[in-house]
């Protein structure tokens, strides 16, 4: 679901850090009517990375990997697990989250 997310929606990468400002992570947010909507991916709680720039060079890169893959196989199996009532709720939320 994440990876539909990120390949169907405008993106921001951000960095966070841990109070000494020694070691970074990365969040990747849903952006929408150009504001941040909400988070999709991160490393939170962790502070894997030794600096900013690498924190959010790792976040750019899985976002470029995440929109090079072909999710059709994927959505074909999601249509085959949520029934057709199911599907058409969703599509309402979906359409109604659009409008506003």
């Amino acid at each position: 679901m994440s990876a539909l997310m990120i390949q169907e929606n405008e993106v921001l990468v951000d960095t966070y850090s841990n109070k000494e400002k020694v070691n970074y992570g990365f969040i990747v947010y849903m952006i929408k009517d150009g504001e941040i909507h909400t988070p999709i991916v991160s490393t939170l709680p962790h502070f894997p990375y030794s600096s900013e720039k690498l924190a959010l060079d790792s976040g750019n890169a899985l976002v470029k990997e995440v929109k090079e893959i072909d999710l059709r196989p994927d959505k074909s199996k999601l249509k085959k697990i949520i029934s057709d009532e199911e599907s058409e709720v969703i599509s309402e939320i979906i359409k109604e989250s659009k409008k506003s």
